[in-house]
């Protein structure tokens, strides 16, 4: 007996060693050691579009304070819910300033929440040093104005592709995927009535960029249908007995995590357009939750996907999936994007060696290149509008050329089970059109799908 209590006491006073010197360790003295950086986001913490970016960011800061945070200083993440209102968004991002000190402040991607409180940013950067991220919004104004008023807005970046930074994906839609794929020649556009698809709609003069519409006459497609639509709340079946009138092959919807799409797919299914295909732009048709939230209704709708646990666009791109899944977080692009923005934000810091110079940083933020799980992630530096601090893409110049390494998105199609079925594999950095890699033999006509069932 008294062997097993000497046992034991021995066990404690190991453990209490073992805890002392762990406490001590110099990886330990990282992690709480140095003044906190702050992190905030703007958004509606009740949208599925936008939740999904916050607890993404929340995952990557705790990554990163593991590590030791960033020049040894830990990150503290803060959110304001805008609840999707701007005047409300405008308030939450001077709090972040203000109460919290946050020295990069992510919003919500919708354009015109992203305009007003960049204007309130442009008025509180002097008092408050920061830089301001538009996560996942197109609005071209947003970067347009940072050349046209510089140096006002010199501070504000977007993680995304301004709008004419879609021409070259969507170019080979209606070149090549939908006649060669789908063996479309009539094409029933829906517009989701946002700021965003304006300039899709009406031309973009400046760089000489034509209409969708045009676009799709120029790819000789034949456009037979063209409506605006609400974003949500939406009553779909008159619209749909309009297509079918219209005899369209096939049903582009310009969509965003904004778009009802669940209730639009539901409404197709049972509508008397069901056999026509349908193919979503983005939102939450971007994830596997989309056909739970449907029901099984999205049984053959076509979409751009990106929460891809078996397509690995880059060595990242499965365990970084992999990792959102354990918790419950969708990979929409812009969720993938919301992720990078927080390493690339380290990187920029780390270069610029600290948060204390917002010039150093500001350039930090525009040089470094932060490798992520769907491709490159880099600022345009060349000042060309309305490319000039967005995400890099496409060539700014030549605006339907991809650079390498900056991919198209991956387009698939949903079948039996909510299985997603890619129809293209991910070009290498040398080859940024898929068309070698088209694979027309895996898509099934939804009334084929349906007949299979």
């Amino acid at each position: 007996m008294k062997k097993v209590k000497y046992g034991k006491y021995v066990l404690m006073v190991c453990l209490a060693i073992g805890l002392i010197l762990y406490l001590h360790s110099p990886s330990w003295a990282e992690k709480v050691k140095g003044e906190p950086i702050v992190i905030g986001y703007v958004g509606n913490v009740a949208s599925p579009g936008t939740k999904p970016c916050m607890d993404i960011q929340k995952m990557a800061v705790d990554e990163i304070n593991a590590k030791g945070g960033i020049l040894g200083r830990p990150i503290i993440y803060r959110v304001q819910d805008g609840k999707g209102d701007t005047a409300l968004s405008v308030e939450a991002f001077r709090k972040l300033l203000i109460e919290d000190k946050a020295k990069i402040v992510f919003v919500e991607g919708r354009t015109e929440i992203g305009l007003a409180v960049q204007e309130a940013s442009a008025v509180m950067v002097k008092e408050y040093p920061h830089i301001l991220v538009f996560n996942g919004a197109t609005g071209s104004e947003l970067t347009a104005r940072i050349i046209d008023e510089a140096p006002k807005y010199d501070h504000c970046f977007r993680d995304f592709d301004p709008e004419p930074a879609h021409y070259a994906q969507v170019r080979y839609f209606f070149s090549y995927a939908y006649p060669k794929i789908y063996g479309a020649k009539k094409l029933a556009l829906l517009w989701e009535d946002l700021a965003w698809t304006n300039e899709f709609r009406r031309g973009i003069s400046y760089i000489n960029l034509p209409t969708w519409e045009k676009l799709a006459q120029e790819c000789d497609l034949q456009v037979v249908y063209s409506k605006p639509v609400k974003p949500r709340g939406t009553m779909y079946f008159p619209i749909f007995q309009q297509i079918l009138a219209t005899k369209a092959d096939i049903i582009f919807y310009v969509s965003s995590w904004f778009t009802d799409t669940e209730s639009f797919a539901k409404q197709w299914a049972d509508s008397a357009a069901r056999d026509i295909p349908i193919f979503l732009y983005g939102g939450v048709s971007m994830t596997n939750a989309y056909w739970q939230m449907t029901g099984g209704k999205a049984l053959g709708a076509l979409s751009c996907y990106t929460d891809l646990i078996d397509m690995p666009v880059t060595p990242q791109t499965i365990p970084l999936v992999k990792k959102a899944h354990e918790r419950n977080i969708p990979m929409q692009i812009h969720v993938h994007l919301a992720y990078a923005d927080i390493y690339h934000f380290k990187d920029a810091v780390e270069k610029a060696k600290g948060i204390d110079d917002l010039k150093k940083l500001i350039k930090a933020m525009e040089d470094v290149v932060t490798p992520y799980s769907l491709g490159k992630f880099k600022y345009q530096t060349q000042k060309v509008k309305p490319f000039y601090h967005s995400r890099m893409k496409v060539n700014p110049l030549e605006p339907y050329k991809s650079y390498p390494g900056h991919y198209y998105l991956p387009i698939g199609q949903y079948q039996h089970g909510g299985k997603m079925v890619f129809l293209h594999e991910i070009c290498p950095e040398n080859e940024p059109v898929m068309k070698k890699f088209v694979r027309p033999e895996l898509y099934k006509k939804p009334a084929e799908l349906r007949k299979s069932q």
